[in-house]
């Protein structure tokens, strides 16, 4: 096996974690579900401290739990620390080089675009459109690397030339 930093050379076990934070763009699109989760902890905040204001990424998630169990709070801050947890534990998933967080976590923001998009908000929805863009491409990012890695992984040791024989010329 030719040397290959992202493999382990005695088990030649994939080290995922060192090929997400190695390879272009997968760091960054994993980081997206950690901005997701922080930036929807700020909404809550908002929300029910009394603020009008919000940000376009939040969770829309948070936003239908916060509206529907409004008069019990604790309902509404159990399914938003759920869904907030939820995205930052993805995005560490991600980071780790885990392929299935990607698709998991963005089919669950996909899912979330839904909801702004049957509330017609067309900001939210097209700014989760914008932030899967860019999940998307590191999971591919991610994809590649780890076949890349894998193949690697898997050559066999260059045979080398017999020791016997007449010199070359």
């Amino acid at each position: 096996m030719n040397y290959n930093a992202f493999v382990n050379p005695q088990t030649r076990e994939l080290k995922k974690a060192a090929i997400a934070s190695g390879t272009l763009h997968v760091a960054s699109a994993a980081r997206w579900f950690w901005w997701i989760a922080a930036l929807s902890l700020v909404n809550t905040v908002l929300l029910h401290s009394g603020s009008h204001t919000s940000f376009a990424i939040g969770l829309g998630f948070t936003l239908v739990a916060d509206a529907a169990f409004g008069a019990m709070n604790p309902a509404a801050f159990a399914i938003d620390a759920f869904a907030i947890g939820f995205f930052a534990l993805i995005g560490w998933l991600a980071l780790r080089g885990h392929f299935w967080a990607f698709i998991v976590g963005g089919l669950v923001y996909a899912v979330d675009a839904l909801i702004y998009l049957k509330l017609r908000a067309h900001m939210p929805f097209g700014f989760h459109l914008f932030a899967l863009f860019f999940i998307g491409r590191g999971a591919l990012a991610l994809r590649t690397a780890l076949m890349d890695a894998y193949a690697a992984a898997m050559e066999k040791e260059p045979v080398a030339p017999p020791l016997s024989g007449p010199p070359p010329r």
